[in-house]
């Protein structure tokens, strides 16, 4: 009988009680046998579909690997992780945002009828805007609806990875995700995939750039590959044009502020229903994750001081009254009396103007 060191690497993982590090290996056999016995190499990726993955560490590190499957025998944070679902979170989305990624489920209900014309449902996407917007959530939506795991690849651990290992990681990770139906996340993918025209970029970034070029166009249809950016002129454009999507999500508008307002508040939003107006006035032109962190200071301290959280709120949303000319803080007394129903004795208070000057004011606007 013919020995095989690639049996026993397999067998060593398997007893090690490593099964996905077992899948990550058969994954790298797969791409190897393509060109040595393909029916082979279909057969064992068939198998590898078929039988998905239910562990959460995925590539984890251990002192004992075995050089050969191609994982650093350093000990080294996991390369991929995957993502618990959440069944209960709703991405906030505008119209136009929300009908992109129903057509990427549209697609998929109705792929059979696209593959008869030679069509294909869209197999990767990337997402670009600023930090906070939804982008994560955006994934974590998509994979939940399509009934699919979640995972997460750690660009950091990737660059962090051995001189020189880096591409090999990158693409044991793909290969990995592509063996079987998932979303593989690429968050901060300009972290990696910059402009190869770059003078200041590095061959290793380079090579990175190249390995995503050859994997997202041929992106298994059963699975999604979404990449994320926060600053997508850093990415290359080569890169950028091989997505079959490209979706951009802005800061949310005055609508999905208070949307966001309310579900933030959660079971206290009855306490804060008499200045909604002036929460979404006052955190427009924010992403929903500074929204989120400054409704929870707001409801953490009505907890901790329910008696003085009213005074509170407007105390921590109004601008450093120091920073303001007169002129700006007589404007923005007259705007909470008038627009927020406040008391002129407070807001005059607050800014540090009289409530005859603010009296005034709103008579000349009335006028």
């Amino acid at each position: 009988m013919k020995r095989s060191p690639e049996m026993l690497d397999v067998a060593r993982l398997a007893l090690e009680g490593k099964p996905s590090d077992v899948r990550l290996y058969l994954a790298k056999l797969v791409r190897k046998a393509r060109k040595e016995d393909p029916e082979y190499a279909a057969q064992l990726e068939e198998l590898l579909k078929a039988q998905p993955s239910r562990s959460n560490g995925v590539m984890r590190r251990s002192q004992h690997q075995h050089q050969d499957p191609g994982l650093s025998q350093k000990e080294e944070p996991s390369l991929l992780r995957e993502v618990r679902v959440s069944t209960d979170q709703e991405p906030l989305l505008d119209k136009a945002l929300e009908s992109q990624l129903q057509q990427v489920l549209l697609e998929r209900r109705c792929s059979e009828k696209l593959e008869e014309k030679g069509l294909r449902p869209a197999s990767s996407a990337i997402f670009q805007g600023p930090p906070g917007v939804g982008k994560s959530m955006s994934a974590n939506w998509l994979a939940r609806k399509l009934d699919l795991p979640l995972y997460i690849l750690d660009l950091t651990a990737v660059m962090s990875s051995l001189l020189g290992k880096s591409g090999s990681n990158l693409r044991s990770v793909l290969d990995f995700a592509r063996s079987h139906p998932c979303v593989l996340f690429l968050d901060e993918i300009d972290a990696i995939a910059k402009r190869r025209s770059d003078e200041s970029d590095v061959g290793e970034l380079k090579r990175l750039v190249n390995i995503l070029l050859q994997e997202i166009e041929d992106w298994p249809h059963k699975g999604l590959l979404i990449a994320a950016t926060n600053h997508p002129e850093l990415v290359d454009p080569a890169l950028w044009r091989r997505f079959d999507m490209d979706v951009t999500f802005t800061l949310p508008s005055d609508e999905n502020v208070r949307k966001a307002i309310i579900e933030f508040l959660g079971s206290d939003a009855q306490d804060f229903s008499h200045v909604i107006d002036f929460l979404v006035d006052s955190q427009r032109g924010e992403s929903y994750s500074n929204i989120k962190r400054t409704i929870n200071k707001l409801r953490k301290h009505k907890h901790i001081d329910p008696e003085g959280f009213e005074s509170a709120i407007f105390s921590y949303l109004i601008p450093d009254v120091e920073e303001l000319s007169r002129q700006e803080r007589i404007s923005f007394a007259v705007k909470l009396v008038r627009e927020f129903s406040f008391p002129k004795q407070r807001a005059a208070k607050l800014l540090g103007v009289s409530r005859d000057t603010i009296r005034k004011k709103i008579a000349e606007n009335q006028s």
